[in-house]
């Protein structure tokens, strides 16, 4: 899965490159040079201040060269105003403060080809839980071509040193989002089609916003209950089912110990909803309480691992809280890396289980409510995800991973077979698996070209089928 973030900071920045003296002219002298040369001006002027006489008068109608205080002043100003090396890797320092900025991002192009399978009315990327059944129209939709620039990506980090530590901000977007129906999928609508047929322009949406100080996180960034660093590449943007894939808005706080690892708790945004008897969100949902996570993380020799654990409440509220109905969900989590050969390749680990995990299972429906006996009916679910990366040399890297979730028998599947939830393109699902292979080959420092074989099926409660094949070819030019 790849972790990797405004025109407006870009232009910013190239303003401050382009406007600062340092880079107008000849390369501007390292900060330790400056510094000596101010030492040695100053230490000048303290001379000419201790003479006792004044100095002879210039000879009239010679021409006054700047004084050792004008030149002083001159190379303050000089050094103030010099674009230097930042506090953060691949950074500069913003002329006149102490803020460190480093601008990032990518211009990248996905080429999909589907074999069969076609998911492209619900998202251009894999969506294993929703493929077309054995026998439907939507099956002999086969052959499908997609390109896009959509998953382009840039981002902003910024850091300034306080005595508490530093304070570190982070702002990151892409454009994988479409302006007319604010989805991911490419048929369905007209929208879809006008979007395609006109310039293929996708809205700019925030993926990370957010700032650090002290151990405290605020803003939006990738939940806490998923393992972000421990998880493997894939070249497809959703990456392998049975993990957790969400991005939302919370207040974070980590406690790192030298010996112990980290500690985090956070308070993240709730989504309260259900399923209805037609498999629809019912629009009572009612949020009340944020959800809690709790994480470990440590690192080893071998290693890293992480553990975490959520719970969250599943509310149906349409009047007053007499009438409501509700059920706190959990759920739990463990991942690892382990490095092999040398360091030079890593095996990535992970497993989910829950009891009402709803959203946080990628990908499984959620919650029933009952409005017969005005109950909460939550699923009881797994999902794993396994993941090889080989890389032989610094310019190829070849990675292996699958990923499956299955439902468990429980009063939730028993009530989705009696409602006739059980089946059909959008029916609940036993089991879905899916598995990615392929290179990536790196030819040069910023440029990344891959290609990868994605195959994935489903079976619903009911006994019924479907699968899909593709290849995801992806070619990624990155401003730093």
């Amino acid at each position: 899965m790849r972790v990797t973030r405004t025109l407006g900071g870009a232009c910013a920045a190239a303003a401050l490159l382009l406007g600062s003296p340092a880079l107008a002219a000849d390369p501007a002298p390292s900060q330790d040079d400056l510094r000596a040369e101010v030492k040695k001006l100053r230490a000048e002027l303290d001379a000419l201040k201790a003479q006792k006489a004044p100095a002879p008068e210039a000879q009239a109608g010679a021409e006054e060269g700047p004084s050792v205080a004008d030149r002083l002043d001159l190379l303050e100003i000089k050094q103030k105003d010099a674009v230097v090396a930042g506090d953060i890797p691949n950074s500069f320092r913003i002329p006149g403060t102490e803020t460190s900025l480093h601008l990032y991002g990518f211009a990248e192009l996905n080429y999909v080809h589907e074999f069969r399978g076609d998911n492209a009315d619900i998202d251009y990327s894999t969506f294993a839980p929703y493929l077309p059944l054995y026998g439907s129209a939507e099956s002999e939709r086969k052959g499908r071509d997609y390109l896009t620039a959509r998953t382009s990506r840039v981002g902003i980090d910024a850091s300034t040193p306080t005595k508490f530590g530093p304070l570190v901000i982070k702002i990151e977007g892409d454009f994988n989002n479409e302006p007319r129906t604010g989805g991911t999928d490419l048929y369905g609508s007209v929208k879809d089609i006008y979007t395609q047929q006109a310039t293929s322009s996708y809205g700019f949406r925030i993926r990370h916003a957010y700032g650090v100080f002290a151990g405290l996180l605020a803003g939006e960034t990738w939940s806490t209950f998923m393992d972000v660093d421990n998880s493997p590449e894939t070249v497809d943007y959703n990456g392998p089912i049975g993990a957790t894939f969400i991005r939302q808005a919370q207040l974070r706080y980590t406690y790192a110990t030298p010996t112990w690892g980290n500690f985090t708790v956070a308070l993240e945004n709730s989504d309260a909803y259900a399923l209805d008897q037609n498999l629809t969100p019912t629009t009572a949902g009612f949020s009340r309480l944020p959800d809690l996570i709790a994480r470990w993380d440590g690192s080893f020799d071998w290693g890293t691992m992480s553990a975490r654990a959520l719970t969250h409440e599943i509310r149906v509220q349409a009047g007053n809280s007499a009438q409501a109905a509700s059920y706190r969900g959990y759920g739990v989590a463990a991942t690892a890396l382990v490095k092999m050969r040398d360091n030079q390749d890593y095996l990535s680990l992970g497993v989910t289980y829950g009891d009402g995990i709803g959203r946080y299972m990628n990908y499984i429906e959620g919650a029933f409510y009952d409005p017969n006996t005005n109950r909460v009916i939550v699923e009881q679910a797994i999902g794993a995800v396994v993941g090889y990366q080989f890389k032989p040399t610094d310019w190829v890297r070849f990675n292996l991973v699958g990923g499956f979730t299955r439902n468990f028998d429980n009063e939730y599947t028993t009530y989705a077979a009696a409602n006739g939830l059980d089946s059909g393109r959008f029916g609940i699902n036993r089991m879905v698996r899916q598995v990615h292979f392929g290179p990536i080959f790196t030819p040069v420092r910023n440029i990344d070209l891959g290609v990868e074989g994605i195959w994935g099926d489903r079976e619903t409660l009911k006994g019924e089928k479907g699968d899909m094949a593709r290849l995801n070819f992806s070619a990624k030019y990155y401003i730093f």
